[in-house]
C-alpha cells in the first residue's frame, strides 16, 4: 500500500488545523462524482481556501487504488459531521451512478482501514459509514435506500469488513502490517530516552521508549503537524526523525 502525502494549504475551509486528540472510528464515504479521480477530489478540497463549503477528508482512494492523504492524522477533517471530533475519514471514488468502488479501490481501501485499526488500536466495528453518523446514504452501495434494503445494504459493508477482517488476521500472523511505500532505512538514536508514540502524533498515547541509543530500521514515515515520524520495523510505534533526536544512517553500496 502507498499512500502519497498532497497535505491541503491550512485554512478555515477544509483544514482547519484543529487538533485531533483520539481517534475512535474510521469513517468511510463516497465522493458521490462519478468517475472522478483521487487527484480532481483532491483539489476540490483545495480550492475551498478560497472561501467556500466547509468539506475535506484525510484520505481518498482513487479508482486505480491510489490513495492520496490530504489532512494529518492529528488534525480534523471537515467530512463527517458530528464525528469529525473523533474519526479518521477516507473518501474513495466510483466508476458511476451505483457508487459501487472499483476491485482496486476497494482493495485499498481495505488496506488502509486495515492499517488505520493497527495505528490506533481499533476493533473492525469501529469503521463505520457516515450513513452511521447521520443516516445520509453514503457510501450509497452500502447504504439503505429505495432501491436497496437495509438487509442488503448491511450485507454488502459486512462483506467488506470481512476483507479487512483477513487482512488483520494475516497482519497478526506476519508480524505487522505493510504500510511501507518504499521506505526502508536505519537511523541511529540519539536522545537517550526517545518516546515511541502508538501513531505519529505528539497527542497519541507513548507506547514505550528508546534508551540504548541503538540502531533502529525504519519501514514508513508519515508527517504528523510539523513532526515527521517514522515507524518501527518491530511494530512498536512510532518516533520521532527531527535530527536532534535521530541520525539516519548512509548504506555503503
Amino acid at each position: 500500500m502507498k499512500i502519497n502525502q498532497n497535505f491541503l494549504t491550512p485554512n478555515k475551509y477544509s483544514r482547519p488545523q484543529i487538533p485531533l486528540k483520539k481517534v475512535t472510528k474510521i469513517a468511510v464515504h463516497y465522493v458521490g462524482n462519478p468517475s472522478s479521480s483521487a487527484a480532481a477530489n483532491r483539489n476540490y478540497f483545495e480550492n475551498q481556501k478560497n472561501g467556500g463549503h466547509y468539506v475535506s477528508s484525510h484520505f481518498i482512494v482513487g479508482l486505480q487504488g491510489e490513495i492520496i492523504q490530504c489532512i494529518p492524522l492529528d488534525e480534523i477533517s471537515y467530512c463527517t459531521n458530528q464525528a469529525n471530533s473523533y474519526s479518521v475519514s477516507v473518501e474513495c471514488c466510483h466508476p458511476d451512478s451505483t457508487g459501487k468502488f472499483t476491485e482496486a479501490a476497494e482493495q485499498s481501501l481495505a488496506e488502509l482501514c486495515a492499517y488505520l485499526l493497527e495505528k490506533f488500536g481499533l476493533d473492525i466495528d469501529d469503521i463505520i459509514r457516515h450513513y452511521d453518523v447521520t443516516g445520509k446514504q453514503c457510501p450509497l452501495y452500502w447504504s439503505p435506500t429505495k432501491y436497496q434494503s437495509a438487509e442488503v445494504a448491511n450485507g454488502r459493508f459486512e462483506e467488506f469488513k470481512n476483507k479487512v477482517r483477513k487482512l488483520l488476521k494475516s497482519s497478526a500472523m506476519n508480524g505487522t502490517l505493510n504500510t511501507s511505500s518504499g521506505t526502508n532505512f536505519r537511523v541511529r538514536i540519539l536522545d537517550g530516552c526517545l518516546n515511541i508514540r502508538k501513531y505519529p502524533s505528539l497527542n497519541a498515547p507513548v507506547a514505550g521508549t528508546i534508551t540504548d541509543k541503538g540502531i533502529y530500521t525504519i519501514v514508513a514515515e508519515e508527517h504528523g503537524g510539523s513532526v515527521l515520524w517514522g515507524r518501527l520495523k518491530s511494530g512498536a510505534g512510532w518516533i520521532s526523525l527531527g535530527s536532534r533526536y535521530v541520525q539516519k544512517i548512509r548504506e555503503e553500496k
